[in-house]
């Protein structure tokens, strides 16, 4: 002991008073070292320079949350009166700590709001990385960074209500707001948020995101026909599947064949609903969507009640 010790006091000697190299390694080292280099690694936290600091939280960060759980207070206090730089590093080690670090969600929240916008990207993804029973109070701030003129964060904002996609079904509209950035990172995040939340556990997020997909730029519809056309063929719940009908609706003849072929397969479904909604869906993508099921368009003339008949008829 006495020898891990000694060398953990001369690792954080380096982590204080090296070169920049040298701290990088000594804080590398101190993460290796985990739980026996923990308190000393925060005691850095205490002193007031900067760049020891940062490397200390990185190696707290990097220790993982158990060896560095008891550290989570004193890396908290860091989030007022320092540096930006010391704060990112603060809100990427408390973001690593979850449940740990709970009780810290406020004060991360408040950071969506700093000045600095690579802060704001820094509490964004911390968010997204807290237990979502602490963090629904502050997931309409996260939405509102939807419209932030910095693309790293409206990122990093996309990517946490996709992380949690069991509670930000509410927010689906603001997601979508994200195409119309020109960013092809913010989009991707975006895309992929909505992939998860899609394929949620809880049905009213699915029907949330389907149905903010409708109003969507035609970008973000194009970038998620497929995910569209799997939740027509897939998805057990009618309104998830009726309001995935009316987004693919939306795409009118550039529908890709995936999603014409998806809603086709819903003209004999056992939901008159649903067999409407899919008439009104081919009308819109066209007539060669129309002439291409055109025989089973007819059919459904024979024995439709008066109101599906009419969607078909107008269809073709």
């Amino acid at each position: 002991f006495e020898a891990r010790n000694r060398l953990v006091e001369a690792t954080v000697e380096v982590l204080r008073t090296g070169s920049r190299q040298a701290q990088e390694a000594a804080s590398r080292a101190l993460a290796l070292i985990g739980e026996p280099a923990a308190s000393a690694s925060a005691a850095v936290l205490d002193e007031d320079v900067e760049t020891p600091r940062v490397w200390a939280l990185r190696a707290l960060r990097d220790m993982g949350r158990t060896a560095a759980a008891q550290q989570v207070d004193a890396i908290a206090a860091l989030l007022e009166g320092t540096r930006p730089r010391v704060r990112r590093e603060a809100l990427a080690a408390l973001g690593l700590h979850g449940q740990a670090a709970a009780h810290h969600c406020g004060a991360v929240a408040r950071c969506l709001e700093s000045v600095d916008w690579s802060e704001r990207a820094a509490a964004a993804r911390a968010i997204g990385l807290l237990p979502e029973a602490v963090v629904v109070p502050h997931l309409a701030t996260v939405a509102s960074l939807m419209t932030d003129y910095v693309p790293d964060v409206v990122e990093a904002a996309a990517s946490t209500l996709g992380a949690l996609c069991g509670i930000s079904g509410p927010y689906a509209p603001q997601l979508a707001l994200v195409f119309l950035d020109e960013d092809e990172s913010a989009c991707n995040a975006a895309t992929a948020a909505f992939r998860r939340m899609l394929r949620a556990g809880c049905v009213c997020t699915r029907e949330a995101a389907a149905a903010a997909l409708r109003g969507a730029e035609r970008e973000g519809l194009q970038r998620l026909a497929p995910d569209l056309a799997m939740v027509v063929v897939e998805d057990e719940d009618r309104h998830v599947r009726e309001e995935a009908l009316r987004a693919l609706a939306a795409l009118g003849p550039a529908a890709p064949p995936c999603a014409v072929e998806a809603v086709a397969g819903v003209l004999h479904d056992a939901s008159t609903v649903l067999r409407r909604a899919a008439v009104e869906a081919l009308r819109d993508m066209g007539p060669d969507a129309v002439s291409a099921h055109e025989v089973k368009l007819r059919e459904m003339l024979q024995l439709a009640p008066g109101g599906l008949r009419r969607a078909v008829q107008a269809a073709l």
